[in-house]
C-alpha cells in the first residue's frame, strides 16, 4: 500500500524552491549555534548584526534598538503588539544613544539582499504551549512567515488542517503570533495564505504569476530551473508553472509558493499591504489579495516611471476596491521618487465619502484625512499638502482659479462609471491640470474607458488592471449568485382599457395627451397593482420563512418606487412582526399632502437610518434581540443598491427593472462571503429572486467586453471645433445682454419667434453632441457659461413653442444631470458682490425706486450672499438659511403682501448685521462655545432644549476641552481622537443623556470639526 509523507510530498519541494527563490536554506540543527530560547521568536544574533550593517551604527547602539523592537513583544494584546511590531519594521525606530537621535531599520527595503533571507523547518516557539511550526522563512532573524505543511493523500488531512493550527498561534504562543507578518497552509496539492486566527474562507489563492523585478530576482538567473518565464504583453515577466490540457493549472501549490514568496514581494507586502482595521469590538488584521497589490503596483509604477497620466482599475463589486485604494495611496506616499506627493480620493456622494473615509479611518492610516468644506480643500491645495485627502468631486466645482500645477498629484476616483467623467470632472481637472487619475469602478461603461483608458500605438488599453466577476468568484472573494424566477401571468382588457382613456382625455390636445402618457408610466401601474403586490407579498414570506430565515441570513426588497416600497410594507405586516422589516427611502422635497401622508411614517433621520442599516447587518442573536433588534428584511427602491455591504443578506427580491451597470451593483449586494465562526453560519451563494424577468440583460452584463467599445475619438481636434460650433449656434442672441430679468426672457422669446426653428433644433442638437463626445476636457471650462445659457435658452423655445416633433433623447444624460445641477442659472443670481452690513444699507434701500419685488429680491440676494460666505465658519447661518428659505417660499406663492414680507426680511437683514454680538449677548465667552450650542439647535430643531443646550456647550469646553489643549493638539490625530472620546463621555452623563449626543458619531465629528477650528493652537 502506498504512502505519502508531509516531509517529501510537501516540504522538501516547497524549501527546495524557496531555496532557488533567495531563501537561504538552513537546517534546524544549524541554527542551534545561536542558543535561541525556545521562548524567543527570534534569532537575536543576526537580527543584531543586520541592525549594525544595514545602519552602519556601532553595536551598544544596534542592541537598544534590538530592545526597542523586542519590547513590543511584552504587549499583553497579541493582535497590537503584532501591529507595534510590524509598523516598527516597515518603518524605522527612532532611538537615543550618546545623546543623539538616531533613525534606525530593522530592514533594508531599498537594497533587499542586504537583508538576511532564511528558510528553515521545524521551527518551536515556546509561550503558554509549544508551537511547531514545519517551516519559517525568516528576514534578519524575524519569523516573518509561518507555513504550516500537509501532505495531500492521506485522509481527513488537507490545508484547512493548517489554518486550525494557525488559529492557536496567539493562545499557544503568542510572542510568535506578534511577530509574523502572515501565514502560509499548503498540502501539496494548494496554496493559501492569510492571517493567522481568521476563518478558512478569508485564506485565499496568490494567482498571480508576475515576477517582481524591482530587484535583482534569483529566479531571472538563466541558470535557474525553478522554472521558465517570458515577458507577456503587460510588460511583466511571468513564470509558468504546468497545466492539464484545459488550461486549468496543474501546480497549484507551486504558483502560490513562487507567487508570493520572492522575497521581495514578501517585503513589499510588509511594507505597503498590510493594514489593522479598527471595528466597534474588535481590531482585524488584513493582508492584500493579489489583484489589490497588482493593481497598485501598477499604479506606482505608471505614475513613478512612465509619462502616461491615467488608467482604469476595473476590479468587481465586492473584491475590495476601497482597500485596493488605502493600499495604493500607502504606497505611493512611501514612494521617494515622487517627493511627498498629494493623492486625493475622489468620489461623488457624502456617503461614499464616508465609506471609503471610514476606511481609512478604521485602519488608522497616517497622515490621511477627509475634507471639511470648501475652504479646508481650497487650504490644501495651495498649501500643496503631502497626505491622503479623500474628498466629495463636487467641491472642486467652487474653487474658482485656484490651481496646483505639482506633477505628484495623483487623484484615485472611486466608483468612475456615475458623475466622475462629467462636468464636475472638468472643474476637477481645471484644478489640478497635472495631475496622474485612475478610475476605480467595479462596473464599468463604455465612457468610463474612453475617458480613462490609453491610447496606444500597439492599441488601446481599456484598464490597467482588470479583476472580473469570475475571478472573484473563484477565488472566494464574491460567492456565486444564484436567481429563480417568480413568473406571473396577467390578463389586460385592451379594449376597456382604450375605451375608458378615450373618455378620460376626450377634450385634450394630441400633445396634452401625450404628456399624460408620459406621466402615466404604465409599467409602474402594472408593477404596483394591489393584487399583485399581495401575491408576491406571500410569496416573499413563504420564501423568507422556509428558505432564508432558517439558515440564519437577511434579504432586501426592491420595489420601483417609493409608493411601491409602502404597499409591500403594508402587505407584509400582515406576516411579519414591524421590527422585522422596514422601509429605507430618501425624503421627498415637493410632495402633495396625500403622498407625504404615505410616505411620512417611513421617513427617517439620518440617525436613524443609519442605526437600522447597522441592525441590519448583525445576526439575530438573544443578544442582539435584548438590545431590540430584530431587523431582518429590508424595502428600498434607490437606496442601499450602491455602497452598502452587508454581507449576512443572501437574498434579494428583485421586483424593478434595474439595468446593466445598475444592475451589477444591485445584486451585488448579495455575493458578500459571510463565515461566522461562532454560529457555523457560512454563506454559499448569494440569491435573487426576479419578480420582473430582466436576467437575460443580466446575462449580457456578466458578458461585458470593453473592447466592444470601439475606437477612441480623435478629442483635441473636436474639442478645437466646439468653439466655433457654439459660437454659430448663440449668434442670433450677440446682441442681447444674457442676464436674469425679464426683459431679457422676452427678448430671446422675440428673438426665437423670428428663427428657423427647424435650423435652430438643429444647431443645439450638434453642440448637445459635439458636448458630450468631448467632456470632461478642461478646455471646456471657458465655454461652459455658453453653454448653460444656451440650454436655457433652449428650455425658453421648448416652453413658447411647445413642438410636438421634439425628440426629448437629444438630451444625453450629462446635459441632463448638468441642466439639473445649473437651474439656478435659469433663475439667475449671478456672481454676487461682497455686502458690506452697516446702518445706511437698509435706509438707502428704502429710499431707493426700486419697485416693492425688487427690493424684496435684492435682500433676498444679499442674505443669501451674506449666509453663502459664512456658513462654513459657524452653524448659526444653517438657521438663516432655514428662515430665508421660507420668505423666499412666501414670495414666490404670493402667500404674503410684498410689504410684510420686506419687513421680515429687513428684520431678518438686522438679524445678521447683529450676528458679531450675539455671542456675547446670549452669555458665552467666545465662538466656540456658541458655535456649539447653534450646532445643537440646528440639530435638534423643534426638540431644541436651548438651556440644557448652553449649558452643554460652556461646560463642554469648561470642565473637557480647556484642560486638554496644547499647542499644536490640533495637528495631532491621535490628540483628536482622544479629546473626541473625551466629549462623547462627557456627553453621556446623567444630566445630558436624554439628548444622545454620546450616540451620534456624525454629530460628535461636527462638534470636533468646531473645536478645532476654534481652539487650535499653532
Amino acid at each position: 500500500m502506498g504512502n505519502f509523507s508531509e516531509l517529501k510530498g510537501t516540504e522538501i519541494p516547497v524549501t527546495e524552491w524557496l531555496s532557488k527563490m533567495g531563501w537561504d536554506f538552513r537546517l534546524n540543527s544549524e541554527l542551534k549555534k545561536y542558543n535561541r530560547p525556545f521562548s524567543n521568536p527570534i534569532i537575536e544574533d543576526i537580527l543584531l548584526e543586520r541592525i549594525q550593517h544595514i545602519n552602519n551604527i556601532p553595536e551598544a547602539a544596534a542592541q537598544i534598538a534590538l530592545e526597542h523592537l523586542t519590547h513590543t513583544l511584552n504587549n499583553p494584546s497579541a493582535i497590537l503588539g503584532n501591529e507595534n511590531f510590524l509598523n516598527l519594521l516597515s518603518k524605522q525606530a527612532t532611538i537615543s544613544f550618546e545623546g543623539n537621535d538616531i533613525d534606525v531599520s530593522f530592514i533594508d527595503f531599498d537594497t533587499i539582499w542586504e537583508n538576511d533571507f532564511i528558510v528553515t523547518n521545524q521551527y518551536w516557539v515556546q509561550g503558554f504551549k509549544i508551537v511547531k511550526t514545519d517551516i519559517v522563512l525568516l528576514v534578519n532573524g524575524i519569523p516573518l512567515i509561518p507555513i504550516e505543511a500537509k501532505q495531500r493523500a492521506r485522509k481527513g488531512t488537507n490545508w484547512l488542517e493548517g489554518v486550525k493550527q494557525f488559529s492557536t498561534y496567539a493562545q499557544r504562543a503568542d510572542k510568535l503570533f506578534m511577530s509574523h507578518c502572515f501565514g502560509v497552509a499548503c498540502n501539496g496539492r494548494i496554496t493559501k495564505f492569510g492571517i493567522p486566527g481568521a476563518s478558512s474562507s478569508y485564506f485565499g489563492e496568490w494567482k498571480n504569476t508576475i515576477i517582481d523585478t524591482s530587484s535583482p530576482n534569483p529566479i531571472m538567473d538563466p541558470k535557474n530551473d525553478l522554472c521558465n518565464f517570458t515577458k507577456a504583453e503587460d510588460g511583466n515577466y511571468h513564470f509558468k508553472v504546468k497545466t492539464l490540457p484545459n488550461g486549468e493549472v496543474l501546480e497549484k501549490m507551486k504558483l502560490g509558493i513562487i507567487g508570493l514568496l520572492q522575497p521581495a514581494r514578501v517585503l513589499d507586502i510588509l511594507k505597503s499591504f498590510i493594514v489593522f482595521e479598527r471595528t466597534e469590538t474588535k481590531i482585524i488584521k488584513k493582508v492584500a489579495r493579489y489583484q489589490q497589490l497588482r493593481a497598485a503596483n501598477k499604479i506606482v509604477e505608471r505614475v513613478r516611471d512612465t509619462d502616461l497620466k491615467q488608467g482604469v482599475i476595473w476590479h468587481t463589486q465586492g473584491s475590495g476596491k476601497s482597500l485596493t485604494m488605502l493600499y495604493t495611496a500607502q504606497k505611493l506616499t512611501q514612494e521617494e521618487k515622487l517627493n511627498d506627493p498629494t493623492v486625493y480620493i475622489v468620489v461623488d456622494r457624502k456617503d461614499l465619502r464616508e465609506q471609503i473615509g471610514g476606511t481609512f479611518d478604521d485602519c488608522e492610516f497616517p497622515n490621511a484625512r477627509s475634507i471639511n468644506n470648501i475652504g479646508d480643500l481650497k487650504y490644501v491645495i495651495e498649501k500643496a499638502s503631502s497626505g491622503v485627502f479623500i474628498t466629495t468631486i463636487q467641491k472642486f466645482r467652487e474653487l474658482g482659479d485656484t490651481q496646483d500645477l505639482r506633477d505628484n498629484v495623483i487623484i484615485l476616483i472611486d466608483e468612475a462609471h456615475r458623475t466622475q467623467y462629467g462636468d464636475f470632472q472638468i472643474e476637477l481637472q481645471n484644478v489640478l491640470p497635472n495631475a496622474k487619475r485612475f478610475a476605480f469602478t467595479g462596473t464599468p461603461i463604455p465612457k468610463t474607458h474612453k475617458e480613462f483608458g490609453i491610447k496606444k500605438d500597439e492599441g488601446h488599453e481599456y484598464y490597467l488592471d482588470k479583476y472580473s466577476i469570475k475571478d472573484a468568484i473563484d477565488d472566494g472573494a464574491t460567492v456565486p449568485i444564484r436567481y429563480t424566477f417568480g413568473p406571473q401571468e396577467w390578463f389586460l382588457d385592451k379594449e376597456k382599457l382604450k375605451h375608458g382613456y378615450d373618455e378620460i382625455t376626450d377634450d385634450l390636445t394630441e400633445d396634452e395627451k401625450r404628456q399624460v402618457e408620459r406621466r402615466v408610466q404604465p409599467w409602474k401601474v402594472f408593477l404596483k397593482h394591489p393584487e399583485r403586490v399581495q401575491t408576491l407579498a406571500e410569496d416573499i414570506t413563504r420564501d423568507f420563512r422556509e428558505i432564508v430565515e432558517p439558515q440564519g441570513f437577511k434579504a432586501q426588497i426592491v420595489a420601483c418606487d417609493k409608493e411601491a416600497c409602502v404597499k409591500y410594507y403594508n402587505e407584509l405586516v400582515k406576516y411579519f412582526d414591524p421590527s422585522e422589516i422596514a422601509v429605507i427611502f430618501s425624503t421627498g422635497s415637493y410632495e402633495d399632502e396625500e403622498r407625504y401622508a404615505l410616505f411620512e411614517p417611513h421617513y427617517k433621520e439620518d440617525r436613524e437610518r443609519k442605526r437600522l442599516i447597522a441592525n441590519f447587518k448583525k445576526r439575530i442573536t438573544q443578544e442582539e434581540l435584548e438590545k431590540g433588534n430584530n431587523l431582518k428584511i429590508l424595502i428600498v427602491c434607490n437606496m442601499l443598491l450602491t455602497g452598502f455591504d452587508a454581507p449576512i443578506e443572501e437574498t434579494m427580491y428583485l421586483d424593478s427593472p434595474i439595468r446593466d451597470h445598475n444592475l451589477l451593483q444591485a445584486v451585488a449586494r448579495t455575493n458578500r462571503p459571510y463565515d461566522n465562526a461562532g454560529s457555523g453560519l457560512s454563506k454559499e451563494f448569494g440569491r435573487i429572486v426576479d419578480y420582473v424577468g430582466i436576467f437575460t440583460n443580466y446575462t449580457e452584463a456578466l458578458n461585458y467586453d470593453p473592447e466592444d467599445i470601439g475606437e477612441f475619438e480623435d478629442v483635441e481636434s473636436l474639442v478645437e471645433e466646439f468653439p466655433k460650433v457654439i459660437a454659430e449656434a448663440m449668434k442670433p442672441f450677440n446682441q442681447i445682454t444674457l442676464e436674469d430679468t425679464y426683459e431679457c426672457t422676452i427678448e430671446i422669446t422675440r428673438i426665437l419667434s423670428s428663427l428657423d426653428q427647424g435650423k435652430f433644433e438643429q444647431e443645439y442638437k450638434e453642440v448637445v453632441q459635439l458636448w458630450e463626445a468631448i467632456s470632461p476636457h478642461p478646455k471646456l471650462k471657458a465655454s461652459r457659461d455658453t453653454y448653460l445659457w444656451l440650454n436655457a435658452i433652449y428650455e425658453i423655445y421648448l416652453e413658447e413653442f411647445r413642438r410636438t416633433d421634439f425628440d426629448s433623447e437629444i438630451y444625453a444624460q450629462k446635459t441632463r444631470i448638468l441642466i439639473e445641477e445649473s437651474a439656478r442659472l435659469i433663475d439667475f443670481k449671478g456672481h454676487l458682490p461682497e455686502i458690506k452690513i452697516d446702518s445706511d444699507y437698509l435706509s438707502k434701500l428704502k429710499e431707493s425706486k426700486l419697485h416693492p419685488n425688487d427690493k424684496a429680491e435684492k435682500i433676498i440676494r444679499d442674505i443669501e450672499t451674506v449666509i453663502r460666505v459664512n456658513e462654513t465658519g459657524s452653524p448659526i447661518y444653517v438657521a438663516f438659511q432655514e428662515r430665508l428659505d421660507i420668505l423666499i417660499e412666501a414670495k414666490k406663492t404670493e402667500a404674503e403682501a410684498i410689504e410684510e414680507l420686506i419687513e421680515k426680511l429687513t428684520s431678518l437683514y438686522d438679524e445678521l448685521d447683529d450676528i458679531a454680538t450675539l455671542p456675547r449677548r446670549m452669555g458665552f465667552e467666545d465662538k466656540g462655545r456658541f458655535d456649539v450650542f447653534a450646532l445643537l439647535q440646528n440639530y435638534f430643531k423643534a426638540d431644541f432644549d436651548k438651556d440644557l443646550c448652553k449649558e452643554f456647550a460652556i461646560e463642554l469646553y469648561n470642565l473637557e476641552v480647556r484642560p486638554k489643549l496644547y499647542v499644536g493638539w490640533q495637528d495631532v490625530p491621535s490628540e483628536i481622537k482622544r479629546i473626541k472620546v473625551g466629549v462623547e463621555i462627557f456627553a453621556s452623563q446623567d444630566k445630558y443623556m436624554h439628548l444622545k449626543i454620546d450616540e451620534d458619531d456624525e454629530l460628535l465629528d461636527q462638534i470636533m470639526t468646531i473645536l478645532i477650528k476654534n481652539y487650535g493652537i499653532d
